[in-house]
């Protein structure tokens, strides 16, 4: 069975691999799963609703033609990775530095002016640990029932990524009334207005964007036909209105993990930060006589924060 595209497991040669050997390497071909699967990229490619007359529309982000055995990671497009895999701490700090450092005209042999970073405030962003897993049973490798270990392992990362989904734009719906865009005329002037906004109050806190700055819509499943519409002047064919949208979206971000009472633009990264200390992997298996099999314990590390909430804009519906 495959999971975005590709099949966790490989039977073929199980066959070959000798069957006191064969719990282990079932577990180290879902871990190197894992691993090709964080690697994947998520954007910048148009996976859905390909239509000739398009040009230049933003592509839609991470939506699949079979959702169920393709998570929702739209999400890693907004939150920027912090690599702590290989750090020996269980937590990272977003700094308060923004429009900490200025450039000097410098004379002939005059010494370089540094700049005094800010002590602003600081996120500190904790690693969360989250932990399940299941038997396999003797029997079923005895009498090559290995669909039920496919069934398994595959539900066993879509519910990791799932879980992920709910966390990180869990996030988004968290953020309080402050960075609400009242609805103006139509989708059109909403966005943007919305996207003025971000960059207008980016800019004025010292951020380092500019009037091309790519910007994301992240709305529900059941607005996208709505979000497109109001970027439909990109077509060929513009609507037969004046309004269009003139800030630069990168992209459409669609997901049944947030209401479908408003949407989001926002900026991505800046300050939007999740770190990632441990990729879903599978512990040694532990010998279990009371259920003839070994408990296969799976693991992972992750968590995010928003450090600035000028990012975004949600938007009203009316």
């Amino acid at each position: 069975m495959k999971v975005f595209g590709e099949k966790i497991i490989d039977w073929k040669n199980i066959d070959s691999i000798p069957p006191e050997q064969r719990k282990a390497k079932i577990l180290e071909a879902v871990s190197d799963f894992m691993k090709r699967v964080g690697k994947k990229a998520v954007s910048g490619v148009k996976l859905s609703g390909a239509e000739p007359s398009f040009i230049g529309t933003p592509p839609v982000v991470s939506t699949y033609s079979d959702v169920l055995h393709s998570p929702d990671r739209g999400y890693e497009v907004l939150f920027e990775e912090v690599n702590m895999r290989q750090a020996t701490s269980p937590t990272f700090e977003i700094l308060d530095i923004s429009g900490g450092v200025t450039f000097y005209q410098q004379k002939p042999g005059e010494r370089a002016k540094l700049s005094v970073l800010p002590a602003g405030e600081k996120a500190n962003v904790d690693m969360l640990r989250f932990t399940g897993g299941f038997p396999i049973l003797d029997d079923w490798l005895r009498f090559n029932q290995y669909y039920k270990i496919d069934e398994l392992t595959r539900d066993t990362v879509t519910k990791w990524y799932n879980q992920k989904a709910d966390l990180f734009y869990g996030l988004l719906i968290a953020l309080s009334a402050s960075i609400n865009q009242a609805f103006v005329t139509d989708d059109i002037t909403t966005i943007n207005n919305a996207c003025g906004n971000i960059l207008l109050d980016l800019e004025n806190a010292g951020y380092a964007v500019d009037q091309n700055t790519g910007l994301y819509i992240t709305c529900n499943t059941l607005l996208k036909p709505r979000i497109m519409k109001a970027l439909a002047s990109h077509f060929m064919a513009p609507n037969t209105n004046n309004t269009q949208i003139v800030w630069n979206i990168a992209g459409v971000i669609t997901t049944s993990k947030i209401p479908n009472t408003s949407y989001y633009v926002s900026v991505p990264g800046i300050k939007s930060k999740r770190g990632e200390w441990e990729d879903l992997n599978a512990r040694p298996p532990q010998r279990n006589e009371l259920v003839l099999g070994a408990d296969h314990v799976w693991t992972g590390a992750y968590n995010a924060a928003i450090g600035e909430v000028k990012q975004y804009k949600r938007c009203a519906l009316s």
